[in-house]
């Protein structure tokens, strides 16, 4: 009774993959993703092998090559495994592939089976039995967005639409990006919705950075010394706003294609949005007068030894601001003037600035009237 041969090992036979598998790689993938494993055996009785795939398969596929390329034909059986046969057609092997747009679950390990069988074509009494062989794939767990350390999501507003309009240099909104993750700190940003009023600017703490550049941005708080660096969210200086307005904006940060490890994360998408106020309306605290004493006799006004009124009042505020600044504008003539009251008398404040116009405010409660 003859001994059966031994499977040996031919030179392209791998038994290693080639590491954890980035899961959103593989699936955004339009080709085949290689494994790395790859069966090539033989025995000394029969050359000719027979190839079968088992277990976790849904996945992935084996392919027959010849050499470095692709074999004309892709049966997986009668394939001659023979290192001192003919590269093209008498030495072949077969490579396992994820497929293309394969979605295995991140993290999860899919275990296949080959089963190496000597072809019908052997009749050597030392053909050997059947081999099995167990590939395992690991599928690496995507690495969370973190925090790294100067993430803001809430803005600073409501903001003034008229304060904006006169801004000279840019307002800052609070809101600012900086996270990456454990598989990846070169980040790319970009901004989309209602952009046309404000800009994204790169920091490095609290100074804008060099670079200037929105992509490829390490933002990791254990980085070298300076080479942090995060975005940060700013209205245009005057950006012309409506009162009312919600800009809804969405920024995107997507890992730089400098990103290899397996364990990196799908783009993270935010949503920010800043909200415009409504200006509050002013209103009559008490002892606004917009209706005059006149008509006035020039006469009676020229031999009057104390000033005259007449009868006109301002005293309104709003909700949004009690502390109101007065003036004559339009270069107003010389013999008229405004005197701050409190209630029926002059007051002893006499400045027209920061006055405090509030009826509920008691004897802080002023307002000014014109005279002649």
């Amino acid at each position: 009774i003859a001994t059966p041969a031994t499977w040996v090992k031919q030179g392209a036979d791998d038994d290693s993959a080639s590491g954890a598998f980035s899961p959103l790689r593989i699936a955004a993938s339009s080709t085949r993703t290689a494994t790395g494993l790859a069966f090539h055996r033989n025995s000394d009785a029969c050359k000719r092998i027979d190839i079968s795939l088992s277990g976790d398969t849904s996945h992935v596929e084996l392919r027959r090559y010849a050499g470095a390329i692709e074999a004309s034909s892709q049966a997986l059986s009668d394939i001659t495994m023979d290192d001192a046969a003919n590269p093209a057609s008498g030495n072949q092997h077969v490579r396992l592939y994820f497929k293309a747009g394969a979605t295995p679950a991140g993290g999860s390990v899919l275990n296949v089976t080959i089963v190496a069988t000597p072809n019908a074509a052997c009749t050597d009494a030392r053909t050997p039995a059947p081999l099995t062989v167990g590939w395992a794939l690991t599928v690496a767990s995507t690495s969370p967005w973190v925090n790294q350390g100067s993430d803001v999501a809430a803005s600073n507003g409501p903001y003034s639409a008229l304060t904006l309009a006169v801004a000279s240099g840019q307002t800052d909104t609070g809101l600012a990006f900086h996270r990456s993750a454990l598989g990846c700190r070169q980040i790319d940003v970009a901004l989309s919705g209602d952009t046309s009023q404000v800009e994204l600017l790169r920091y490095q703490g609290s100074s804008v950075a060099t670079p200037t550049s929105l992509s490829n941005i390490t933002m990791h708080s254990g980085a070298a010394a300076g080479q942090d660096h995060h975005v940060k969210l700013f209205l245009k200086a005057r950006a012309a706003v409506s009162q009312g307005d919600v800009l809804d904006l969405t920024i995107v940060a997507a890992p730089n294609s400098s990103c290899i490890d397996p364990r990196t994360p799908a783009p993270l998408t935010i949503s920010w949005n800043l909200t415009i106020a409504t200006a509050a309306a002013w209103t009559n605290q008490g002892s606004d007068d917009s209706v005059s004493d006149g008509p006035f006799s020039p006469l009676v006004l020229q031999d009057a030894t104390a000033r005259t009124a007449a009868g006109l009042a301002f005293h309104q505020s709003s909700t949004a601001c009690r502390r109101i600044d007065v003036a004559l504008v339009n270069s107003p003539p010389s013999y008229v003037e405004l005197v701050r009251y409190q209630g029926s008398s002059a007051s002893a404040s006499t400045g027209l600035n920061n006055i405090t116009m509030d009826n509920g405010a008691g004897t802080n409660n002023h307002h000014v009237r014109l005279f002649f």
